[in-house]
Order: structure tokens, then sequence, then C-alpha cells
């Protein structure tokens, strides 16, 4: 399981719109929304699948500020 530091997350719509955007490509995702910054974690196994998932959540809106 990889985690994320993730900016721009404030709410729970926040995270289901990155769970619903994102969890047909690369499985469960959970958002930590009692942290500061929030944390993203999901299951990605090489670092093609961790690049091209920071790069679709900055499409999102929504900065990696650093992988944990």
């Amino acid at each position: 399981m990889k985690k994320f530091e993730v900016l721009n997350i404030h709410c729970e719509n926040c995270a289901n719109t990155i769970k619903n955007a994102l969890s047909d490509e690369f499985g469960d995702i959970e958002v930590d929304l009692s942290v500061e910054p929030k944390i993203v974690s999901v299951d990605l196994k090489n670092s093609d699948d961790i690049e091209k998932f920071k790069s679709e959540l900055d499409d999102l809106g929504f900065e990696v500020s650093k992988e944990l």
C-alpha cells in the first residue's frame, strides 16, 4: 500500500471525487481526512502506476506533495 500526502483535499466530497474517478483503474483508495495534509492510500505495484496515479490526481486538481 502506497501512501501520499495530497494537497487541496478539504472534505468528504473531495475524497469521493478521487475514489469515484480513480478506483476503477487503481482499485481501493482510502483517504484519511483526520490529518493535515490529507493522506491518500492506494495499492500500487510499480513506479509506472505511481506516476500515472500522481498525474491523474493532479488532473483532478489534487497535488501530491510527498510520497510516504
